[in-house]
């Protein structure tokens, strides 16, 4: 696993639509300082550079948000550092991001400058069936997800009765109740951030992320498929009760959400199972569901999600086979690359980055980097 620090999130996921993206909304590039495009093919260090940069940032007391790649999670796709308002992003596809105001606030930065062109067209066709056997992989993963999810649905929809829907709505209001206690004066805002996913190493919840922001964190349990409503109800209530909040979508179906995190209050409402991070409360949703429901429903309920499982540790598969594709990919490019402009480049963003003057911080992610 990598050694990158707590506060880690995702910004895209492998779900049953194909690849969902939240970059567009990471950064707002009007008011950042400085926001740099990494461009370049595989192997030509782009991970490496952010990674280094980001731990200088650190090591001279500034915290860092790291974007994990859900192609690799071991590998980045981009750092922010808040507190000089200043970004790096891996700018390819299939999150491909550009400058919105070049020269002013953003920048590109080339690290295909450092190919051999010569040695790498010779291996052209070597390249060529190392990308289509890594690209074909993926639409085959996402089938798979989407079958997956489609299974669940069908065991968890006879479920949502009215009376399961109130259930759902009312726990959501008592638990506002208990921990919103004195609303702000004045709505609150929202990042939104991936938790985790489906990813080449199975499915991943960042635990660590959770347990750096939020001392009390409530685990959903979600057998029934009510946390994404429960959810909603509580991210309506806490922003208008004035919280700021990351509202974290599933990472398989990005329309509904799957977790929310209240740094401010040091809260959480995660959908479990958790494996490490310390539990605060449990909310099972079956205990939501209305009884002839959960009778009638259940031995259907059971057997869909075992179909949903199967389904997706085959869309795992999928993922698995695509990055072992892409690990190839990088060992045919790694012996020509030159490495020198990616360390040259890593040294002149650090210095151009320490050298802004620090900005103070306004996003709901702002308790977080103060801890």
């Amino acid at each position: 696993m990598s050694d990158f620090a707590n506060i880690q999130f995702f910004l895209g996921a492998n779900s049953a639509q194909g690849f969902a993206s939240l970059y567009d909304q990471w950064v707002d590039q009007g008011k950042i300082q400085a926001f740099y495009c990494l461009k370049g093919g595989a192997g030509c260090g782009k991970s490496t550079l952010m990674g280094q940069v980001a731990r200088r940032l650190e090591a001279e007391g500034y915290a860092v948000e790291y974007i994990r790649c859900s192609g690799d999670p071991d590998s980045l796709d981009g750092v922010r550092i808040p507190g000089k308002g200043a970004a790096l992003v891996d700018g390819t596809s299939p999150h491909r991001m550009d400058p919105a105001y070049p020269g002013a606030t953003g920048h590109y930065v080339d690290l295909g400058a450092g190919y051999d062109r010569k040695a790498l067209s010779a291996i052209r066709g070597e390249i060529l069936a190392a990308v289509e056997a890594y690209r074909s992989y993926y639409p085959e993963a996402y089938r798979a997800i989407a079958a997956a999810m489609e299974s669940r649905r069908r065991g968890t929809a006879p479920l949502h009765t009215q009376e399961t829907l109130a259930r759902t709505a009312r726990r959501a209001a008592a638990l506002l109740e208990e921990e919103l206690r004195t609303p702000g004066p004045f709505p609150g805002k929202e990042a939104r951030r991936f938790l985790g996913g489906p990813t080449c190493q199975g499915r991943l919840l960042l635990e660590t992320t959770v347990a750096a922001l939020c001392q009390r964190v409530y685990e959903i349990r979600d057998q029934c498929g009510l946390a994404g409503t429960l959810l909603a109800h509580l991210r309506k209530g806490f922003l208008e009760g004035g919280c700021d909040v990351i509202a974290c979508p599933s990472p398989e179906q990005p329309g509904r959400l799957a977790h929310l995190l209240i740094p401010q209050r040091s809260l959480a409402f995660v959908t479990g199972p958790l494996d490490s991070c310390p539990v605060f409360r449990t909310i099972r949703t079956e205990n939501l569901v209305e009884r002839k429901a959960w009778q009638e429903g259940k031995s259907f309920l059971r057997l869909s999600a075992r179909v949903a499982e199967e389904l997706l540790e085959e869309g795992l598969a999928h993922l698995a086979q695509a990055k072992a594709c892409h690990d190839i990919l990088e060992e045919l490019y790694h012996p020509h690359v030159d490495f020198s402009c990616a360390a040259e480049q890593t040294q002149r963003l650090t210095e151009e980055i320490l050298a802004l003057p620090d900005q103070t911080l306004a996003d709901p992610l702002a308790p977080a980097f103060q801890l």
